[in-house]
């Protein structure tokens, strides 16, 4: 300002940070002039961008001259007047701006993107507009800038989903809109709140909402968590308890409300799906007395129930669980009122139940007697439906619907409203063709039925067709349908009467294909007059595309319990009559097997199908698990007569459609190549697979490979709907895989949704009592699955047990996943990643295969993931890093991020530090892909020499103590490791106050084991005062219990035997557990009998897979040699290691720490240096250094390489110690044969 820069100032303001300006004053000539312009100057700019936006060209024109007008931009996204006027579609405006000479054409956003950028992605969305990018590239606007994630606009021409439009124009409205409260809280990144207002069940209050680029990745946050919410509500409905618990793990959950306010207890007695209120009352018994919108409980809804022995028992559990029967709802009735008033109560149970995800019961008194009356007199057979289409124009619509759910068990009924509803649908479609001009389309839509019906505001298609000036749809259907030419809507006016009264030639080619324009309407006027005299007509509104009748929603809402295209109770009996075997068949390959349980007949063909109609279905159940699971060998040698490939379940869905909607890629390409007829087979909705892929926002590839099969993009479901109008509208559809989705958002995050995780040993305990199968493997999958080893004593459940008995065998193969990715095995990959569950299974550092495949650089497996499991690309790791964030930081020139982002990968997910994927494109040294890299062997040197923790724990360390996360600290001193946590401090006065407890925590762990050593039972009773000191181990990863067993303590180890159960099955750092240690002992079985008898478990693995009856038969383990070690590791480390601190121990498998089963060999690895050490130095001891050439020639070949080799064989103790040496030379030559 002192210097007089003006254009300094004038950028200042063009780039809207005018605020910057405000009250300064200066002497500079030149900039004080400046300042007192800055007004005027400042109105404007906002009156030219708001202009633009508004699509208000005259004050375009007339500012767009004005000194630097044309280059200012918009404050936040710093989009120029070109970015404005193509991203909110004027054209107009746009021309407007090119002509001026300075149109800042190639001027970038704050995403680096350019006009153009946006323009091509309006031109790639099928049916959009391209002029903005023609008139563009007229106008000299470059194709090759690239943006900010390394895109040029071709990229976006060829795939638009790259850029949410929607949100786009949202951030980038002038003047911005008005910010209230819950935009703040976007704005502030408040996801406390906001998951609160959706746990509230006010999740429409932000549905419209703009999420600014700081908090993109908030929206898909919350849309997860209502996702949940709504599996949540899937799952009471569908009396799921397995699913429930897997989706309902903490209180939030349990108490998480609709928008009527209604918990999963509330919905769960409304239904009486008692075993889930049992469920949910156990482990959550605060839900009791939680409340809807209207403050009644679950109690009122209970007592209102009309049943009256399921009212009883009901209110009889929530009693016994502690409801309080004093809590009074809004209208001030307790529980207790409507159990007495039987009509209040009638009346809450119909009001609650409306919204209910059942068919629910109408109020028969709403029933309008004259429409049904005049329905019930309609003849049937005929479908004819212009009576329901009056009804309909009188605003009626919805008695029909009363009407029909009166007489459910009239079927002729039920059918003719179903055929109704049909034409209804294609009608809207049709409506929907014309609208967009579309006359191909519509030729394949209209016929005979539909060009005679009429929507609810009586108008006929071709009534539409005339008032939306479609002159050539026009003169097609009144050439090709002539007898419908004169059709009249509600006011007695043909099509031609409202041709009359336009400024065209519609009207005379009417005329010429014979409409009678002398046709009086209602008011004895014609069409000649309208002509004559058009301002005595009055015409219809504006809006043609109806919406359709409150009959029609409602009739399509729950297709899972209505299904009319399904074979009458008449017809079912005919052909069990007549043994019509082959119609019967059909009828369960159909899905409705229900249609024939229980039925007799005196047919004996019949009676032998309906014999074996249970085994037959078994059939189809394990053909559609086997393609759930992905199993493809199953289904092959289940699917062994064609008619199976397309065998349905109730909601008539088929194999192709579970594949394609549990993700099982590879299941989805069999059955196409096998059987490709089964490619446009249909649901009871009409639905074919391509219908389910296009409402999948990932589900791009999956479309390709349907098209690529035959998938006809055409079909239309049973509202009239094609698949691609779900790419728009996926949540019309009714994907009945809520569950499954909730159930794979929990996997993506990689979390294991709790603030804490010092209740995750209590939480296990809970899952495997109640047999929750699912979080168990949730577990597993999220590398967590160490925690699990050993418990199969506490479980009681069946499913559990068998769960627990294959884990080893599932760990082992997620490991060799992970090894696969690492060594560029593709072909291993293929086969051991066979299921969508799999395909995002973790390593130890929360890697998913996808995230390990981009790490390594194995572009070819990186590539096979994101095509067969799209919804991998956006898990992530603890650091909260997608796939994404790793392909940015690779060197390659952004090859893999662009593959990720065409995949559907969203740069909008922040990390740990609160940065999005492209942020790493700049600055792609900030993630150490090397350290990521190491193998464990490697991480273990580092850890071992180097003296610190690996990378990836240290940062998670450092996390731990800024967030003040205690219990990560503390699980980490409970597992050995305290002292990585030494000599640090924190700004946290949580952290804080635990780290200045440290050394004193330390020492209660090591004088728990010196009493031990010692024998003093009396102090190790003082000193062990919780479960958690019992499990605290030392260095070597040894419990109590171990130590107690290695020095040979019997009193002790009964006493911790007696005492801490917990501690029983719990293993060292190579997964022995006491029982191993016991079998070790030369005792007579003494210690296993002791332990045994606790509950130990006696067939537990450790890492080398061996059970401890092994041990006890082989004398492979010297527990003489553990008690030394101590001594041992202090001489070596005083010896070898005088300038370091003492070695920091991993964490051990039954912690929950990050570093799980890296530490599995860390301590092995340790132990086994420490003994090579130790015996390399007592053969230099014991061995005199050779003289002679042949001893020479020895010490500097094979001497060294001997060493290592009989330190190994002292280390492992082999069955055959020469057998040993010699595997163990040819493994050593082929690592390296040039050494």
């Amino acid at each position: 300002m002192v210097k007089g820069e003006v254009k300094h100032l004038e950028e200042l303001l063009l780039s809207g940070h005018a605020h910057l300006l405000d009250n300064r004053s200066t002497n500079n000539v030149k900039t004080k002039t400046f300042i007192n312009a800055l007004d005027v100057y400042k109105e404007k700019i906002e009156r030219f961008l708001e202009a633009i936006c508004n699509g208000n060209i005259n004050t375009v024109e007339e500012l767009v001259s004005f000194k630097r007008v044309i280059d200012a931009r918009h404050p936040s996204t710093m989009a120029s007047a070109l970015h404005l006027a193509v991203i909110h579609e004027r054209l107009d405006v746009l021309r407007v701006l090119l002509k001026h000479r300075n149109a800042p054409i190639n001027q970038k956003d704050v995403d680096g993107r350019t006009a153009l950028h946006y323009a091509a992605a309006i031109a790639g969305i099928p049916g959009g507009n391209r002029e903005y990018y023609d008139v563009l590239i007229e106008s000299g606007a470059k194709e090759h800038l690239i943006d900010a994630e390394g895109y040029t606009a071709d990229h976006y021409k060829r795939n638009p989903a790259l850029i949410d439009m929607i949100q786009v124009k949202g951030i980038n409205m002038y003047p911005r809109r008005s910010i209230d409260d819950i935009d703040k809280l976007i704005e502030e990144r408040n996801l406390p709140e906001l998951e609160r207002m959706v746990l509230n069940g006010d999740y429409w209050r932000l549905e419209s909402r703009i999420f600014p680029l700081s908090s993109r990745d908030l929206e898909r946050t919350l849309a997860n968590l209502l996702t949940r919410m709504m599996g949540i509500h899937q799952a009471i409905r569908d009396g799921d308890l397995t699913a429930l618990k897997q989706l309902v793990d903490d209180d939030r959950l349990a108490s998480a409300r609709d928008d009527l306010g209604r918990t999963p207890l509330h919905i769960a007695v409304l239904l009486n799906r008692k075993a889930i209120c049992e469920y949910l009352l156990m482990v959550f018994p605060a839900v009791v007395d939680r409340t809807d919108k209207e403050g009644r409980t679950a109690l009122h809804y209970a007592s209102a129930i009309p049943d009256q022995e399921i009212r009883k028992s009901l209110v009889s559990l929530l009693l016994n669980a502690g409801a309080n029967k004093n809590i009074t709802d809004s209208s001030g009735n307790s529980p207790a009122c409507y159990s007495r008033d039987k009509k209040q109560a009638q009346s809450l149970y119909r009001s609650v139940r409306t919204k209910t995800l059942d068919m629910i019961d109408e109020d028969e008194e709403n029933i309008d007697t004259d429409v049904e009356t005049r329905i019930l007199k309609l003849n049937f057979e005929q479908f004819t439906f212009k009576e329901l289409e009056e009804i309909q124009i009188e605003g009626k619509g919805d008695q029909i619907w009363r009407i029909v759910k009166k007489h459910l068990g009239n079927e002729k009924l039920i059918k003719y409203i179903n055929r109704f509803r049909m034409v209804q649908k294609r009608l809207n479609a049709a409506i929907a063709a014309v609208e967009d001009n579309d006359l191909r389309k519509l030729k394949n839509l209209v016929d005979l039925e539909l060009i005679d019906a009429r929507d609810p505001q009586g108008l006929s298609l071709l009534h539409v067709a005339v008032c939306k000036e479609r002159h050539e749809i026009v003169e097609y259907l009144a050439s090709e349908f002539p007898n419908s030419i004169n059709i009249t809507d509600e006011n007695g006016r043909a099509p031609i009467h409202y041709a009359a009264t336009q400024q065209n030639a519609i009207y005379d080619t009417l005329v010429e294909c014979g409409a009678d324009a002398f046709l009086p309407d209602n008011n004895g006027w014609t069409a000649a007059s309208y002509r004559t005299s058009p301002d005595r007509f009055v015409r219809p509104p504006s809006e043609m595309r109806r919406i359709s009748s409150p009959m029609i929603n409602r009739l399509s809402f729950d297709e899972s319990m209505f299904d009319p295209d399904a074979p009458s109770e008449e017809d079912v009996e005919k052909w069990l009559a007549e043994g019509d075997v082959q119609k019967l068949e059909q009828v369960m390959l159909d899905g409705r097997v229900h249609l024939l349980i229980d039925k007799k007949t005196a047919n004996l063909a019949a009676e032998e199908f309906l014999q074996g109609i249970h085994q037959y279905q078994g059939k189809i159940d394990a053909i559609h698990k086997a393609v759930e699971d992905g199993d493809v060998r199953r289904v092959k040698s289940l699917i062994d007569r064609p008619q199976l490939a397309t065998a349905r379940d109730r909601y008539g869905m088929t194999p192709l459609h579970k594949a394609l909607l549990h993700g099982q890629t590879n299941a989805v390409r069999y059955l196409l190549a096998k059987y490709p007829s089964c490619v446009n087979a249909a649901d009871h909705a009409g639905r074919t697979a391509l219908h389910y892929a296009a409402a999948d926002s990932n589900g791009e590839h999956m479309i390709k490979v349907l098209q690529k099969a035959g998938g006809d993009a055409f079909i239309e479901d049973k509202h009239g709907h094609t698949p691609f109008y779900y790419r728009t509208h996926g949540r019309n559809l009714n994907v009945r895989t809520l569950k499954d989705n909730a159930v794979m958002n929990q996997l993506i995050s990689g979390q294991l949704n709790r603030p804490l995780l010092q209740d995750l040993e209590e939480d296990i305990s809970d899952w495997i009592h109640t047999g929750n199968i699912g979080k168990l493997e949730e577990l597993v999958l999220n590398g967590y699955g160490d925690l699990l080893l050993g418990r199969t004593h506490e479980v009681e459940d069946n499913d559990a047990v068998t769960f627990l008995e294959v884990l080893p065998q599932y760990q082992a193969k997620i490991q060799a996943i992970h090894k696969a990715i690492e060594t560029g095995n593709l072909r291993a990959v293929k086969l051991l990643a066979d299921r969508k569950k799999v395909a995002l299974c973790r390593d130890a550092r929360g890697l998913s295969p996808l995230h390990k495949a981009i790490v390594f650089g194995r572009t070819d497996i990186a590539k096979y993931l994101v095509r067969n499991y799209p919804q991998s690309v956006n898990a992530m790791d603890q650091n909260k890093r997608t796939p994404l964030h790793y392909a940015a930081a690779l060197r390659d020139g952004g090859y893999m991020y662009k593959v990720m982002r065409k995949a559907g990968a969203d740069p909008n997910i922040f990390d740990c530090n609160g940065r999005p994927a492209k942020y790493y494109l700049k600055y792609p040294g900030e993630i150490d892909l090397q350290a990521l890299r190491l193998n464990t062997k490697a991480a273990l040197k580092q850890v071992l020499h180097n003296r610190v923790a690996p990378s990836y724990l240290e940062s998670s360390m450092q996390q731990w103590i800024r967030e003040g996360n205690v219990a990560k600290l503390e699980q980490l001193v409970l597992s050995g490791c305290g002292d990585l946590l030494q000599n640090r401090t924190s700004n946290n006065p949580e952290s804080s106050t635990f780290l200045e407890h440290l050394d004193t925590y330390l020492a209660e762990i090591e004088a728990v084991h010196k009493a031990i050593k010692e024998g003093n039972l009396e102090l190790v009773k003082q000193l062990m005062v919780s479960k958690k000191l019992a499990l605290a181990r030392d260095r070597h990863g040894c419990t109590p219990l171990h130590t107690a067993v290695v020095f040979e303590q019997t009193e002790i180890i009964r006493y911790i035997a007696a005492n801490f159960s917990s501690v029983l099955n719990a293993p060292d750092y190579n997964k022995r557990t006491a029982m191993h240690y016991a079998a070790a002992a030369r005792d007579g079985g003494h210690y296993l009998k002791i332990l045994g008898k606790a509950g130990a478990d006696p067939i537990a693995i450790d890492n080398e897979g061996r059970t401890p009856d092994y041990y006890r038969r082989n004398a492979v383990i010297d527990l003489k040699l553990f008690k030394e070690r101590d001594d041992d590791v202090e001489l070596i480390n005083d010896e070898i290691f005088d300038d370091t601190p003492r070695v920091e121990s991993p964490q051990s498998p039954d912690s929950v720490s990050v570093v799980s089963s890296l530490i599995d060999s860390a301590r092995r690895d340790e132990d086994d240096e420490i003994d090579r050490r130790k015996f390399e130095r007592l053969l230099q001891d014991k061995i005199d250094l050779p003289t002679s050439d042949n001893g020479l020639y020895l010490a500097r070949t094979v001497a060294p390489v001997l060493t290592k080799a009989l330190a190994e064989v002292l280390l492992r103790r082999p069955a055959d110690p020469i057998g040993f040496i010699s595997d163990w030379l040819i493994r050593y030559h082929e690592e390296d044969p040039l050494r």
